[in-house]
């Protein structure tokens, strides 16, 4: 079926060449040992290689990144031994000179003993689309890494509260997984005796869509009990739809306790104050005595 052959070509034939030249990918044929027996006019376009110059068992590998060769053979030839559908994702190189990604497919076509007599194939242009990709895995790669390392235990929830993503710092305190805590599974660390009121109070804060904060215990993967700040902030889109919140607890269990410190020393100093005015207020009286008598 190549293009360079002189014999004229049937209708079938011509047909089949005017789509494969006409769709967007690259397209290959093989036979069912791996030589390639075709490429259609965007190969040529795309690598500058003749029709006559692309075919063989292996000459598409060398137009491939260095660092994909060895990966696409061996997909390649896991493909011819087994049958199995072949998919890959690697970068070819223009006529250029550069490189872009491809997304490469190929499918079996048997005979009626189900014997394979041709694959055929495609390589779809994916270079935008994994660029923009990776580019997003960095940005969740480098969110991750700064959620997982402030201070505060962190959280994503839906529109209706259903908590869906906590940080490393979650996960090390209460000593829990994802498939615990998410939906409404954080409230299997609350203390039993603030868990009605908490959800009482949530329920209310997803259904004002506003922002809002609260203190409550949650307790540690060792069993204790210790006080958090919780606050969460909605999160909305261009048209003003509530998308996500994001939710933070700061452990406040020694600010807490210092407050307690503290209130607990002023009432001993009232206490102490009182005393001593009552007793300042006796000896006048004894005075007052002393100087009337």
């Amino acid at each position: 079926m190549l293009n360079s052959t002189a014999t004229p070509l049937s209708n079938k034939e011509e047909e089949f060449q005017f789509l494969a030249d006409f769709i967007p990918q690259l397209v290959w044929i093989t036979d069912p040992s791996g030589f390639h027996t075709y490429f259609n006019q965007r190969w040529i376009d795309y690598t500058g290689y003749t029709l006559a110059d692309s075919v063989g068992p292996d000459m598409w590998n060398n137009l491939l990144h260095p660092n994909d060769r060895d990966r696409a053979r061996q997909v390649w030839g896991h493909s011819l031994a087994t049958g199995d559908d072949y998919e890959i994702e690697y970068r070819f190189k223009a006529k250029e000179g550069d490189y872009r990604w491809f997304l490469g497919q190929a499918l079996p076509r048997r005979d009626a003993a189900g014997n394979i007599v041709t694959w055929f194939g495609t390589c779809t242009d994916i270079h935008d689309q994994k660029l923009a990709a990776d580019a997003l895995e960095e940005r969740e790669a480098e969110f991750t890494t700064l959620a997982d390392n402030v201070a505060q235990l962190s959280w994503m929830a839906r529109p209706d509260g259903h908590i869906y993503w906590y940080n490393k710092r979650w996960y090390d305190y209460t000593g829990t997984g994802l498939a615990q805590m998410s939906g409404w599974g954080w409230d299997k660390v609350h203390h039993p005796d603030y868990i009605t009121s908490v959800t009482e109070f949530v329920r209310k804060g997803w259904a004002a869509g506003q922002p809002w904060e609260l203190t409550f215990p949650l307790r540690s993967k060792s069993g204790e009990y210790r006080w958090f700040l919780t606050r969460a902030v909605p999160v909305r889109d261009e048209q003003d739809q509530l998308v996500r919140w994001l939710g933070t607890n700061t452990d406040v269990t020694e600010m807490r306790q210092l407050q307690e410190q503290l209130q607990n020393s002023y009432a001993d100093l009232e206490a102490k104050v009182t005393f001593r005015n009552l007793e300042l207020e006796h000896e006048v009286q004894r005075l007052r005595q002393q100087v009337g008598g």
